[in-house]
């Protein structure tokens, strides 16, 4: 069996108890994992195919051999879904096999995915793979024409055999996803509301994909116990959402529960232990209670609401960010709640960039692409979730309409097709690249807002938005310096013109980023080994990146534990926890223990009145930097 990890910031090295690269390693017996190296898989397959891929961009637009093997050096962002299920398929022995290269088959792979968002990008690779072979024969074609009428030459070649191929891998691997004889899909949630919203988005954009859903697990449910204040709020909770999930989402499903654990199970015995104790189709029991929220809030300590940490306080940009399912999106919304409500004359933006979007489900209130105010909140917070596909759709028809311009230079006949054909260059832009002309809104966001706090997607895709203006700009500073070279022959006015546009304001953001001053990235954690584990490797990125994460929030603490024998257990491990989390900031950064809530807070009131009893455990010795 193989067990491999398609997240870019990999766990499953972190929950098997064992270090994982992307080379497979024997885990236990005959189960094998690995964490795969998407960027690295893709240096693989260029260094492979990279001369009959040159050749189809030669043949197909008016670039020449050193302007392509230019293009070719460039890194692609997003390439993390686009190889994610081809890599899988080599690693397996499937394409192994077709190629004659003696891959090990393995009789089990089991795959650990990225969140929501980005794992819908994942399994719709290989219809994007098939795009690109459609655009890669098109850019051939005219090519073909002159080869088998001029040279009268009819087989195929290098070039050929490339498009060939990844339209095969493309049919193939679509094949063996929605072959349910071969492919199972099972769905990961909480027993809380916010994630029984998006498994129903997931589960639907899955079937609509004619990709099925087998079995839904839900994970960490509350076992019984005795009578608790907070434990019985929270079974409660969760029985009300698990009989939500059985109705909405368990028709023709598995419906399994695990149970959640004192202590996080990590290493192969403990996740066998979890797996033999899972029960199938059984909901726990509670209490009847009252619909209130109980707050686990400590009896002395120093309380705080955002506005007042210093973390916080003169920031202009404040990215929240952190492992999948740590709560990051309930951090960021009640912040900007607080920090809207602390200055009524602050203009504030409250963005998401994740492309599972919570924030209408935190707020309780319809959220768009346009920003607007909420309900109870502060007149002065605009919310607005990011639609990245809609920004880059309008860019890439202003780049369409450039290059036609362009191709207009060469006149009729063969060299204006050649040209046009250039256009289609647009359409090989990778999944990700949109996410990289929606966060630009931010530029123009700050010319508007005063202060703009930016909910992000989980950890991996994170750290890869930051990453990505680098990434832009080389793009753009090649594609001009391309521009420059054939100015005698183009008119590259309206090209030249969005990319100078683009390139200044991607390097407004890179300034943006890099300045402490202004932009802090805040770290949302949870009290338990995984997620710091996690959060460990975030903050050494952050800084390799020189950006300023002056604060970490460890989310549902157990601040008061009372007489619950399992709060107490639950409280214990998680002082100890935070006390790692404490040596990982080396005294610059403040530690923030958000309460546990039962249930979660929901709406701007509840956001508000949750955030005002945040803990301060610590002050840094100075920002971050």
């Amino acid at each position: 069996m193989l067990i491999v990890s398609t997240d870019p910031a990999h766990s499953l090295g972190d929950a098997l108890g064992v270090r994982l690269s992307a080379s497979p390693r024997r885990v236990l017996g005959r189960v094998v994992g690995l964490e795969l190296d998407a960027p690295r898989a893709f240096e693989r397959w260029l260094a492979e195919h990279r001369r009959p891929l040159g050749d189809v961009l030669e043949h197909g637009t008016w670039l020449d051999r050193d302007d392509v093997e230019a293009l070719l050096d460039l890194s692609i962002p997003g390439v993390d879904e686009l190889l994610g299920i081809l890599e899988i398929a080599r690693l397996t022995g499937g394409q192994g096999r077709k190629e004659g290269k003696g891959r090990e088959d393995y009789d089990l792979v089991v795959v650990d995915t990225a969140p929501t968002g980005h794992t819908l990008r994942l399994l719709a690779a290989p219809d994007t793979v098939a795009a690109v072979a459609e655009i890669l024969d098109a850019l051939q074609e005219q090519h073909r024409i002159i080869r088998d009428q001029l040279a009268r030459v009819g087989r195929a070649d290098a070039s050929d055999r490339l498009i060939a191929l990844l339209a095969g891998q493309a049919r193939d691997t679509a094949r063996r996803l929605r072959d349910r004889a071969q492919t199972t899909f099972r769905w990961v949630t909480l027993p809380e509301a916010m994630s029984l919203e998006e498994s129903e988005d997931g589960i639907d954009a899955l079937e609509r994909s004619g990709l099925h859903v087998e079995e839904i697990v839900v994970n960490r449910v509350l076992p019984d116990a005795p009578r608790c204040p907070i434990c019985d709020r929270r079974r409660a909770e969760e029985r009300r959402v698990i009989d939500a999930i059985r109705r909405r989402l368990g028709r023709g499903r598995t419906l399994r529960l695990m149970p959640a654990e004192l202590r996080e199970p990590r290493g192969m015995k403990a996740l066998a232990a979890l797996g033999r104790a899972t029960a199938s189709g059984s909901g726990s029991t509670a209490p009847r209670t009252r619909s209130t929220m109980a707050v686990s809030a400590p009896r002395g300590g120093r309380t705080i609401a955002p506005e007042a940490i210093g973390a916080f306080s003169g920031a202009s940009l404040l990215f929240f960010g952190g492992k999948g399912g740590v709560g990051k999106t309930t951090a960021a919304a009640a912040a900007a709640l607080r920090i809207a409500a602390a200055d009524p004359a602050r203009r504030v933006l409250l963005l998401s960039t994740d492309p599972a979007h919570s924030l209408a489900d935190v707020l309780q209130a319809a959220i768009t692409d346009t920003a607007r105010p909420v309900t109870h909140g502060p007149r002065n917070l605009a919310v607005r979730e990011l639609d990245a596909a809609r920004a880059f759709e309008q860019r890439r028809v202003q780049f369409e309409a450039a290059l036609d311009e362009i191709a207009s230079a060469f006149g009729a006949g063969a060299i204006s097709a050649i040209a046009g054909g250039t256009s289609d260059l647009v359409k090989l832009a990778p999944p990700g690249i949109d996410e990289l002309f929606g966060v630009l809104s931010v530029v123009d966001a700050r010319s508007e807002y005063d202060v703009v706090v930016v909910d992000t997607a989980p950890t991996g895709h994170a750290l890869r938005l930051l990453e990505m203006p680098d990434a832009a700009r080389q793009w753009t500073q090649v594609l001009l310096r391309v521009l420059l070279k054939y100015k005698s022959l183009v008119r590259p006015g309206q090209l030249a013109a969005e990319l100078v546009e683009i390139s200044r304001s991607i390097r407004e953001l890179q300034a943006l980023l890099r300045d402490g001053r202004h932009t802090r990235f805040i770290v949302v954690t949870r009290a338990a080994e995984v997620p710091r584990l996690e959060t460990a490797r975030l903050l050494a990125r952050l800084r390799r990146l020189h950006l300023s994460a002056p604060a970490i929030v460890v989310n549902a603490m157990t601040l008061l534990p009372g007489r619950c024998a399992r709060c107490r257990a639950t409280s214990a491990a998680e002082r100890r926890e935070v006390s790692a989390l404490g040596r990982l900031c080396r005294g610059r950064c403040a530690m923030i223990e958000a309460p546990l809530a039962a249930p979660p807070p929901r709406g701007a009131r509840a956001l508000n009145g949750w955030a005002q009893r945040w803990r301060l455990d610590r002050e840094p010795r100075r920002l971050s930097a």
